[in-house]
């Protein structure tokens, strides 16, 4: 279970690849055949692909924090884009512990989240709040 311990801990994902033809899937899935963005363009939405999907993925798997899936609710999720993000770029997402506190039995783990171009560009930060009961 995550404890005090276990704030700073980093998880990184380099090299992700933001793929235009898994944005437009992704897009025509939330938006079904209306037209919700330009050609080319990546949803902001679809930072959970390459900046929480290759981070969060490591921090679950990751033995000495034991996260428990079974017991986990994703308690909220905040993004912001200072530089848009294009298919094709290369991003490197990064996710540190930033919090763990502990209320009526349950953990609170607040994450930070990063992705930036690999020409140092931060295209996208944000923050998870994850409740394991």
């Amino acid at each position: 279970m995550p404890d005090q311990s276990h704030v700073g801990r980093r998880y990184e994902a380099a090299g992700q690849v933001v793929d235009g033809a898994g944005a437009r899937a992704f897009a025509t899935a939330i938006a079904g055949l209306d037209e919700v963005f330009a050609p080319g363009a990546v949803p902001p939405t679809y930072a959970a692909v390459y900046a929480l999907y290759p981070t969060l993925y490591q921090l679950f798997g990751d033995a000495e924090v034991e996260v428990n899936l079974a017991g986990l609710v994703h308690g909220e999720q905040t993004f912001e884009w200072p530089t848009p993000v294009h298919a094709g770029d290369v991003v490197d997402a990064s996710a540190v512990i930033a919090s763990v506190e502990q209320k009526r039995g349950m953990t609170f783990v607040g994450i930070e989240h990063e992705a930036r171009r690999q020409d140092g560009e931060i295209v996208c930060r944000g923050r998870s709040l994850m409740i394991i009961r």
